[in-house]
């Protein structure tokens, strides 16, 4: 790869799209864990449930787009420091539905303010109405690119 494709990449919209948003994911990361103990991606956990309500660990693994064995071990720990509760699913004897505990919901009440605060001037002088709605346009046409490779594998 010579100099110019290099270039080109490091250029690219994909390229500043996966910059911008490890660099976003790291600060989160290290606020939540400075001041409130938790990890970005168990946060994640916490908020995919506030905002849904109770879900299987599929369906968080799922709306997360990570493994199963993944939000295993997210939930373990959320479990243990009695953030979420997990309960026999009614109409499945081996899945469980997860909730936010009372600890679980304070704990993402209080940080998401903070992160909201902390992360206020990352997007300083960026039309943010207009980024969604790119965002959005982007997540679309992903979401379509996978489910027309999904439909062409044998």
């Amino acid at each position: 790869m010579d100099n110019t494709e290099q270039h080109d990449i490091v250029e690219s919209a994909a390229f500043k799209l996966h910059r911008a948003t490890a660099l976003v994911d790291r600060l989160a990361d290290r606020y939540l864990q400075e001041h409130h103990g938790i990890r970005y991606s168990a946060f994640l956990v916490l908020l995919t449930i506030g905002t849904v309500g109770q879900l299987t660990q599929r369906q968080i693994a799922d709306k997360l787009d990570v493994s199963r064995a993944s939000i295993t071990q997210r939930l373990g720990r959320l479990l243990d420091d009695d953030l979420v509760t997990a309960r026999p699913h009614p109409d499945d004897a081996r899945a469980n539905t997860i909730s936010l505990s009372r600890n679980g919901t304070e704990l993402l009440e209080r940080a998401w303010r903070g992160l909201e605060t902390h992360q206020d001037g990352v997007d300083q002088g960026v039309d943010v109405t207009a980024l969604v709605q790119q965002l959005d346009r982007i997540i679309d046409n992903a979401l379509r690119v996978l489910n027309a490779d999904a439909e062409e594998r044998p």
